[in-house]
């Protein structure tokens, strides 16, 4: 498995003008609460990747680092 670095201090932001203020992973106007239903379901971050292009693997990873962090789950285990 490859070393992942996350440089995304902050991947996910609010915006008002974006989505009406809806979290989205920053620099998209990807919902945040979809991709984590999405890994919540089982979607593996190559297929969330692959299905959303705007969405790098970089993002991904800095996302699960955030909610693996929120949630108090080792980050290791939740990717």
């Amino acid at each position: 498995m490859n070393n992942i670095q996350i440089p995304i201090k902050d991947p996910v932001t609010i915006n008002p003008n974006i989505l009406g203020g809806t979290p989205v992973i920053k620099g998209t106007r990807i919902p945040a609460a979809l991709v984590f239903e999405l890994l919540k379901t089982g979607y593996s971050l190559e297929i969330i990747a692959k299905e959303y292009p705007s969405l790098s693997r970089q993002k991904l990873a800095a996302f699960m680092r955030l909610i693996s962090t929120s949630f108090d789950v080792p980050a290791a285990k939740a990717l």
